[in-house]
């Protein structure tokens, strides 16, 4: 049921300037809480315990304003990451997280250290007295236990031990985190009590961020799957380990979705209405139906072959990501693939037409368990592109420039798409920058933060 629209879309592409624009947003936003922050608690320095206590407000400021900006990330709010980039995002979540998360220790550490020295008492008493005697403090504990539990089970090491059912759920409580701070920081926080519009100010923040996620995350999606009456129509086994699932509804072309995207699928069933998981399309989206191509990966992609009926409604948020065809430079595309992230590339090359120049190379144990082989192959027929094969040993097919431009000789002036694992994709990339080839050319997206 694949289909090949033959038309070639050229959209805007991602300017660096609207992006740049967006980051320097945030980083007055900074400047301005940082800067308020000191002015406003210099005049402790020098007091008993006034420069620790000085540094820890500083610190909470500071990291409370980057846990703002943290939750848009992880909302995946769609118009920031059109504007920003998801690969940027990726990399601003990955380096902002761990900040924020040191700055809010540091300000528990330094307060507690500087009331202390200003009491003349053990620390471990004072903080205890602060948290049971002040108001909103408790609720403040809580939240700092919440982050630094979920900073630690968002490490490698440990999330790797994780279903992603967990970790999502579990990423919630950051959400409420942030909310249980707010309290201590509106009566408590010397900076909000001492300067109005600061405290309006962060009060509006606070109401913009939120009200954004709930806006774009919950209330748009909810309207739209409801406008487009979302449901599923087929489930259809491509495989040992996977299903192809497909929706139906009304107008789905005013989704505007395009191939090589990806939503947040939430299948309205007793057991899964309330987890959202990022599948990408796998073939070109119509205006009758969307498809994605699920792998045995978790208890809910274990699940879907049984648990799914025709009927079934869905709400899809999104669609989100760069991954397309309308980001390409040159009339050359070589798409590689691990697996199952074929799936997005599959529905990328509809977006192709047939005078494009494409090589498309998947890894996989064999050549039988390739997903959506048969598509990939009528593709290739009809449109003249070549399809390898990067079956078996793994020694066999090495990711170097080398071998990689020995498949695709024009590798290196082609735009080139990578789907997959992340250390495969950091090899394809390195290979790929050291066969020539541009970084603007290289294109690949991370499902998850």
């Amino acid at each position: 049921m694949a289909r090949s629209t033959g038309t070639h879309r050229r959209g805007p592409r991602l300017t660096t300037r609207r992006a740049d624009l967006t980051t320097g947003v945030v980083a007055v936003g900074l400047g301005v809480i940082a800067g308020s922050s000191i002015i406003t608690t210099s005049s402790m320095w020098g007091t008993p315990g006034g420069t620790a206590t000085s540094l820890g407000t500083v610190a909470a400021m500071v990291g409370t304003y980057l846990c703002l900006v943290l939750l848009l990330f992880i909302s995946r709010v769609p118009w920031l990451e059109r504007e920003m980039g998801h690969d940027r995002m990726v990399v601003w979540h990955r380096t902002v997280a761990p900040l924020a998360l040191a700055l809010i220790f540091v300000h528990v550490a330094l307060t507690g250290w500087g009331f202390a020295q200003a009491a003349q008492v053990n620390v471990g008493a004072e903080i205890v007295r602060l948290v049971t005697t002040y108001p909103w403090m408790m609720p403040a504990a809580v939240a700092f236990g919440l982050m630094m539990l979920l900073g630690l089970a968002s490490y490698r090491g440990v999330r790797s031990r994780m279903k992603y059912e967990t970790w999502w759920a579990s990423h919630l409580y950051f959400y409420l985190a942030v909310v249980l701070a707010f309290g201590h920081q509106i009566e408590g926080g010397i900076v909000l009590t001492q300067h109005p519009l600061i405290r309006i100010g962060w009060v509006a923040l606070y109401v913009a961020v939120f009200g954004t996620i709930l806006v774009s995350r919950f209330a748009i999606p909810v309207v739209s799957s409801l406008r487009h009456d979302l449901r599923v129509w087929q489930v259809v086994p491509e495989g040992h380990d996977m299903v192809s699932i497909y929706l139906t509804g009304r107008n789905l072309e005013r989704i505007n979705a395009r191939g090589g995207q990806f939503f947040q699928w939430r299948f309205l069933t007793r057991t899964w209405w309330w987890q959202a998981h990022p599948y990408s399309l796998s073939a070109g989206p119509t205006n009758e139906w969307l498809r994605i191509t699920v792998k045995d990966l978790g208890d809910q992609s274990h699940a879907l072959a049984t648990s799914l009926h025709r009927g079934t409604r869905v709400i899809a948020e999104g669609p989100y990501g760069v991954f397309t065809a309308e980001r390409r430079h040159s009339d050359r595309v070589v798409a590689i693939a691990a697996g199952v992230g074929i799936t997005p590339i599959r529905a990328m090359l509809d977006d192709l037409n047939s005078t494009t120049d494409v090589t498309v190379l998947v890894r996989a144990n064999g050549v039988d368990s390739v997903p959506l082989r048969r598509e990939l192959e009528e593709l290739a027929a009809r449109s003249g592109w070549r399809v390898w094969y990067l079956a078996g040993s793994r020694d066999d097919h090495p990711l170097t420039a080398e071998y990689l431009s020995g498949l695709a000789p024009h590798l290196a002036h082609s735009d080139v798409y990578v789907c997959g694992p992340e250390a495969f994709t950091d090899a394809v990339l390195r290979a790929a920058r050291d066969a020539g080839v541009a970084e603007w050319h290289l294109h690949h997206e991370s499902f998850a933060l």
